[in-house]
């Protein structure tokens, strides 16, 4: 099996029907990977909207889990923990692929080996008017061993194909905002190449404006995950494994990050 696509979602909404199907349409066979769903918090209605929605469509490769512990992390550690797949790609429920993007992930990881990562451009659209917001503009079939060039895909967890090997037992700890860069911060030492998938294939952001990443946080709040998330930065720079110059420049971005939260 190629690929573990690893799902965190709580209280799930309509879009979580736009993302399966995306997955239900995918252009490699259904065998060469499965699709992890981990559903946290509360469990119903949702178990038996997924579950049905499961059996209907007869999807085989698809799992549903429930853990009644919330948060993201703990969901995705919980799929690193059972994933079956050569490597993983995280999806959020509420975004969606295109048909073709298993199968550029596939060859890009094929073609340069399972050193690296591979990446995909992705496009942010708002919610409600489907309205194009951002798009990554990478370069296709790009490749490089110098990580500080693709440092930007180092702040989030999609997007891209991650070998296991790669993770290790890494494992995203739990903090309510900036854990993806912190994860991918701490398996960078293990990434020798970043490149990016040969076809134009896109992962669609939906942009919920009444989601949590944009209700506006206590000044209390931002200080204290701030400085924690500071604290780990800081640990991992004095590690031996790590390049020094890719760390500090992540350090800044967390210090930027926080004064923009702060404004």
């Amino acid at each position: 099996m190629k690929i573990s696509v690893i799902i965190p979602t709580y209280k799930p909404d309509y879009y979580i029907w736009e993302c399966l199907n995306s997955l239900k349409k995918q252009t490699v066979s259904q065998d060469s990977f499965e699709v992890l769903i981990i559903l946290n918090g509360d469990k119903e209605p949702y178990f038996f909207q997924i579950s049905d929605w499961i059996n209907k469509n007869k999807i085989k490769n698809m799992k549903l889990l429930y853990s009644e512990k919330k948060g993201v992390s703990n969901a995705r550690n919980l799929g690193l923990d059972i994933a079956c797949g050569e490597n993983i790609c995280f999806i959020d429920d509420d975004d969606y692929i295109d048909d073709d993007y298993f199968k550029e992930l596939i060859e890009g990881i094929e073609k340069y080996g399972e050193k690296g990562i591979v990446v995909t451009n992705y496009i942010n659209f708002d919610e409600k008017t489907r309205e194009k917001l951002f798009e990554t503009k990478y370069q296709n079939e790009f490749y490089t061993k110098n990580i500080l060039k693709m440092r930007k895909v180092f702040s989030i967890g999609c997007v891209k194909l991650i070998p296991k090997n790669i993770i290790g037992d890494i494992r995203f700890k739990n903090y309510s905002n900036g854990e993806d860069s912190l994860f991918m911060l701490e398996i960078s030492k293990n990434v020798k190449y970043v490149s990016v998938a040969g076809k134009n294939v896109f992962y669609h952001r939906r942009v919920r404006k009444n989601s949590a990443n944009f209700r506006r946080k206590k000044i209390s709040y931002v200080l204290k995950n701030s400085f924690n998330l500071l604290k780990e930065y800081v640990e991992i720079f004095f590690e031996e494994r790590y390049n020094k110059k890719f760390v500090f420049i992540r350090i800044l971005a967390l210090i930027k990050g926080m004064l923009l939260q702060l404004k």
